[in-house]
Order: structure tokens, then C-alpha cells, then sequence
């Protein structure tokens, strides 16, 4: 078996899968965007690239070397339209002219034989991607960065990003024409490339959290290499090939980590969410939906009815004081107050408990575990106590 052929083909075909991750990613969020539909056509464009390559490595049928050269040709110039539409403005015409007529040229040289076109034609690609490429980086380098947003700013310097890593390694796909390289590495940066523009659904992630995250699976994807060749006895070129295989696999488990993190952060119901979507319009409506949402399930509200067995008038000032209290808050109050809310706490088997309405006097008891009581979901009690207290005076000044 061809050993360089499997490491290609593995490679290629987890570049493939991690297109196909990011081509549903970006489809289930939106689709009618511009800028989504041109992101989506150099996504599909590289899938189609990726796929039919590899097929026209293990079947040799003219139809998916011919489909090679076109999908090939046709990369420079969805990376001029997306570059167009990240900026949101028009190319150089003389970008524009080498962009479209690159693609138009290789779809017609896809159709020469290999005996006539060959080596000419893989020369004269490799010069045209490189070019396009370059072209398109200076249009993002050169960019007036005050007419965009720091979204905007931040997408495109992603992109000038994976365009250092793509510009190196696009030279070993050429090997057959120019360099033995033991394993063709296009897909590698295309998979870093599918890395960077997920992480741009994650505003808290930067670029230099990326590029850490980048090197560190680089240098762990090295050791583990080199232990392999080393247990096995590989050559240079063998080591180079597990190396290779291991990134791209590891990389492609990152980026179906991270889309998996996307979607569930979309399906998420925050309380955030409760605020925007439910009803407001008075206190008791507001209060009773809030009941419902997962992350409260189970909560009680509780009147002074309720809190009758209670020192009342000491549970007033409390969460006039203190509107949302913690059980983990118990041991920082006076020792009448602490006794107080501890019964409470205990009463209802709530972790929290919160302020909700002055007149009538209302409070809400809920059991957060503290796994699940994560810094945002604190920070949404606290709005949602907030939301409830202006609900409930603006209330009051109708009434």
C-alpha cells in the first residue's frame, strides 16, 4: 500500500469532516446573511476540493481529477468574494480580473488530458492560488479598520491569521511537481482554518487564547509522534506522515468540541432569555413563567402567609438590605439575622432565596446547586430580582 496516499487521504478527508462541522455550524445559525452565503460558498468549495481529491487519488477516474482542478481554480476567487464581503467593499478590479479569470481558465484547462496539460498546468495553479491569496491579504492588511466593527475587525484578522498558516502549506500539496514532501498539508491549514472561524462564535475567545491553544496541541501532537516513532523505529518521512495524521485528528476533534459548545450555548435557556421573551406586565404573571424555566425549577414563592412562623419585620430589613441572599451568605450576618435565614433556607431547602416584591411582601426560594450555580447564572438571578422589583413598583404607582 501507498503509505504517502493514506496519510493524504486521512488528512484530506478530516480537513473534509472539519468543513462539514463548520458548513452545519454556520447553516444552523443564519443562513440568509451575505456574508453567511459567501462564508458557505468557500466552505463548500474546499469540501468539494477535499472530497474529490481524495477520490481521484484511490479511483484515478478522469471526471474527479477534472472536478480537482475546478473546485482548486475556483478557491482564490471565494476567497476574493469573501474578503469583499468582510470588508464590505469592492476588490481592486485588477483582483477581481485574476480572481474570476483564474477560475474561468481552470475550468476549461480541467478538460485537457494530463499528457498534454501536465506539469504546466499544477505550475500555473499553484501561481494563481498564490497570487489570489497574496491579493487577498492585502486588501485585509490594508483595510481601513475604523469602518468596521471590532466583530468585523476580529473575523477578518482570524482569517489574515489562518492566511500565514495556509500560504506555507499550500506549497506541499504541490510536491509531486516541485518537492518530495512525505504528506501533503493543505488540509491541515484548512482545518485550522475551520478552528479560527469557529472560535469567532465565542466573543470571549481571543486570538492569543487560539494561537496558544494552537501551539499547545502542536507541541503535544509532536511528543506523541515522536514516542511513536520512537517505540516503532520510523524514518524522517514516516514520523512527518503520524504527525501529520495525529494534528488533523486532533484538530478535528477540537473543532466538533467546539461546535458542539456553539449549539448548546444557542439552545441555552437563560434567564436573560425569560427576561426578553416572557411577560411583564404584572408581577404575579411575571413570577409564575419564572417558575417554569430549568434553571429554577421548583422555586416557591412565598408570601408573608407563608412566612409566618418567621420573624417578619427581621426578614424585611434583611432583603432590604441584601434583596438576593446565598446560603454560603449565612455566616456574614448578625447572629439573630443568620438564625433567621437559616430557617428559612432550611424550611424550603433552598440555596437561595430572593427579594421579589415590597408590598406585598414576596420572596422567592430556589435550590441552585452549586454546580450548577455558575458566575453567569448568579449574575442572572440578580437581573431577574432586579426585573422583578421594578415590575412590582411600576405596579404599585397603577394600582
Amino acid at each position: 500500500m501507498n503509505t504517502p496516499l493514506v496519510a493524504d487521504s486521512f488528512v484530506s478527508l478530516a480537513a473534509l469532516g472539519g468543513l462539514l462541522v463548520l458548513i452545519g455550524t454556520i447553516r444552523s445559525f443564519d443562513t440568509a446573511s451575505p456574508l453567511n452565503r459567501r462564508f458557505l460558498f468557500g466552505l463548500e468549495v474546499l469540501a468539494a476540493l477535499m472530497a474529490s481529491r481524495v477520490l481521484a487519488w484511490w479511483t484515478d477516474l478522469f471526471i474527479f481529477k477534472a472536478t480537482t482542478i475546478i473546485t482548486a481554480g475556483l478557491v482564490p476567487l471565494s476567497t476574493v468574494l469573501l474578503a469583499e464581503g468582510l470588508l464590505r467593499r469592492h476588490a481592486p478590479r485588477t483582483t477581481k480580473w485574476i480572481g474570476a479569470g483564474g477560475a474561468v481558465a481552470f475550468f476549461v484547462l480541467a478538460f485537457l488530458p494530463a499528457s498534454i496539460a501536465e506539469p504546466w498546468r499544477v505550475a500555473l495553479l499553484f501561481v494563481y492560488q498564490l497570487v489570489t491569496f497574496a491579493l487577498a491579504g492585502h486588501m485585509t492588511v490594508t483595510r481601513d479598520r475604523t469602518s468596521l466593527s471590532k466583530a468585523e475587525n476580529q473575523a477578518v484578522d482570524r482569517i489574515a491569521l489562518s492566511l500565514l498558516l495556509i500560504l506555507p502549506l499550500l506549497v506541499t500539496d504541490f510536491r509531486s511537481v516541485y518537492i518530495d514532501q512525505p504528506v501533503r498539508l493543505g488540509g491541515v491549514a484548512i482545518l485550522f482554518l475551520c478552528w479560527l472561524l469557529i472560535s469567532l462564535g465565542q466573543r470571549a475567545v481571543g486570538h492569543r487564547d487560539t494561537v496558544v491553544s494552537f501551539v499547545i496541541l502542536l507541541s503535544v501532537t509532536l511528543i506523541a509522534a515522536l514516542v511513536i516513532g520512537f517505540e516503532n523505529g520510523l524514518e524522517p518521512a514516516a514520523l512527518v506522515r503520524a504527525t501529520s495524521v495525529i494534528l488533523s485528528a486532533a484538530l478535528l476533534g477540537v473543532i466538533w468540541k467546539d461546535s458542539i459548545s456553539l449549539r448548546t450555548e444557542q439552545r441555552r435557556q437563560s434567564l436573560i432569555r425569560h427576561l426578553a421573551e416572557d411577560r411583564i406586565d404584572d408581577t404575579l404573571g411575571f413570577l409564575k413563567e419564572l417558575q417554569n424555566h430549568p434553571l429554577v425549577d421548583g422555586a416557591l414563592l412565598l408570601g408573608e402567609d407563608e412566612l409566618s412562623d418567621l420573624d417578619v419585620p427581621v426578614i424585611k430589613a434583611l432583603f432590604a438590605a441584601r434583596p438576593l441572599m446565598r446560603t454560603a451568605e449565612t455566616g456574614s450576618l448578625p447572629q439573630s439575622d443568620a438564625e433567621q435565614l437559616a430557617w428559612l433556607l432550611e424550611k424550603y431547602e433552598a440555596t437561595h432565596v430572593m427579594l421579589v416584591s415590597n408590598r406585598p411582601f414576596r420572596l422567592i426560594a430556589l435550590n441552585m446547586p452549586s454546580v450548577t450555580a455558575t458566575p453567569g447564572a448568579e449574575t442572572e438571578l440578580k437581573v431577574v430580582q432586579r426585573m422583578a422589583m421594578l415590575i412590582s413598583e411600576r405596579n404599585s404607582l397603577h394600582d
